[in-house]
């Protein structure tokens, strides 16, 4: 598939609640970002979309790579749109049901803070305030989520920190997870917050991610005891909430793929249907989101854990399963698919003596589907045979849970 036929895939998407869609998914520009730029007396030399937040029937975010010429806009920078409702000061194109709220990162009125929190000066006086010391100061943007969250890496003075920026109302209770889980599990200090800004500052992480470990065969690799046995250290805290599984979303996420892929509506329902319903039982505490970018190694050692924000009341496979489906998928992709496999299938065979190797297979393949629309997130220049693909992986795994449990 060429990327023309898949950019002409997505210009073909509709979403009856959501009339905005057509013009996001556009081939062309979109006349609601044509038309904030041309505001500032700018016009659009050239665009690509690189990625599309849509829940059919909820909310659709598209975010674009833009290079204008003209006006104070001129240069190229990203630009978000969304069909959710804009906060105060954020800029609304169009009314009614087909209004968008425009931005150019980072000025997302949903995270008004972002922008400050970029500038040198502010982070230097942010570590200031938290009785440390930062010269030189450099900010990078190094994740973001429009409307949600924000990563920004700071630099100085030989020191790397990272600010993790959300809505105020998380604030306090992502500084208390992290100070409650440091010195059990090993994650980042909590250095403080900033309430003005909403942002949790972090130190770095020593290590290499296990993903990076998985792709040089020279690096040793963790023992897969260790990380199986990993969850069995998260504590149980107060104000813990349980934790969705993949299972639980499946109905949401299979809802997306059919409306991708129409075509296959009713494969995807047929998957739907033999994982069923997630039946609950005990509820443990979970990481939320366990998989092989998560996990920070030295020497074949776990020596750092990331993004415990998620950590929260689960089902006992669901680290598991979220683990399994991950490395699958990365093999896939990987340039050392034999070594990921290996591990993977060692790592599944340690959970298959403690879990319901049925049940954890049904957990992997709902992973799975949910993971599958990601090529179409991402906008992949070939995104409908990738979601194809992913799809066929997670029905494998229902054939895998066929097959336990006739063993």
């Amino acid at each position: 598939m060429t990327a023309t036929t898949a950019t002409a895939w997505t210009a073909g998407l509709r979403d009856r609640r959501l009339p905005q869609v057509e013009e996001l998914f556009t081939e062309g520009i979109p006349a609601p970002l044509e038309a904030a730029i041309a505001a500032s007396d700018g016009e659009i030399r050239s665009l690509k979309r690189v990625a599309v937040g849509w829940w059919p029937r909820k909310s659709c975010t598209v975010q674009w790579e833009v290079d204008v010429v003209g006006g104070p806009l001129e240069g190229r920078a990203r630009y978000v749109a969304t069909t959710l409702d804009a906060p105060e000061g954020g800029v609304v194109v169009g009314d009614g049901d087909h209004h968008l709220t425009i931005w150019r990162v980072p000025d997302d009125p949903f995270l008004p803070a972002l922008r400050a929190a970029l500038d040198p000066g502010v982070a230097t006086s942010i570590v200031e305030d938290l009785g440390g010391e930062l010269r030189d100061a450099s900010t990078r943007l190094r994740a973001y989520r429009p409307t949600r969250r924000a990563v920004i890496e700071v630099l100085g003075s030989g020191h790397r920190l990272y600010f993790k920026l959300v809505k105020p109302k998380r604030l306090e209770a992502l500084y208390r997870r992290h100070a409650d889980l440091y010195g059990i599990l090993p994650v980042p200090e909590p250095l403080g917050i900033s309430k003005d800004l909403g942002l949790l500052v972090m130190p770095t992480m020593q290590g290499t991610t296990l993903r990076e470990v998985l792709e040089d065969p020279t690096q040793p690799l963790p023992d897969p005891a260790v990380v199986t046995q990993l969850r069995d250290h998260i504590p149980e805290l107060d104000f813990m909430t349980k934790t969705a599984s993949s299972i639980e979303t499946l109905p949401t996420q299979a809802a997306l793929l059919a409306t991708l892929l129409p075509d296959q509506a009713g494969r995807i329902q047929g998957i739907v249907d033999e994982i069923g319903d997630d039946k609950g039982g005990e509820l443990v505490p979970v990481h939320g989101d366990f998989h092989e970018a998560q996990l920070m190694c030295g020497d074949g050692q776990i020596i750092g854990v990331l993004d415990v924000d998620t950590v929260g009341l689960g089902h006992p496979a669901d680290d598991a399963a979220v683990m399994i489906a991950h490395l699958f998928l990365w093999a896939t992709l990987s340039s050392q698919r034999a070594r990921v496999i290996d591990y993977a299938t060692r790592l599944l065979a340690q959970w298959d003596a403690v879990l319901d190797p049925v049940d954890l297979r049904k957990r992997v393949a709902a992973r799975l589907m949910g993971l599958a629309s990601g090529p179409f997130r991402a906008q992949a220049d070939d995104w409908p045979v990738q979601v194809s693909l992913r799809i066929d992986l997670a029905a494998a795994w229902v054939q895998s849970a066929r097959d336990a449990a006739r063993s």
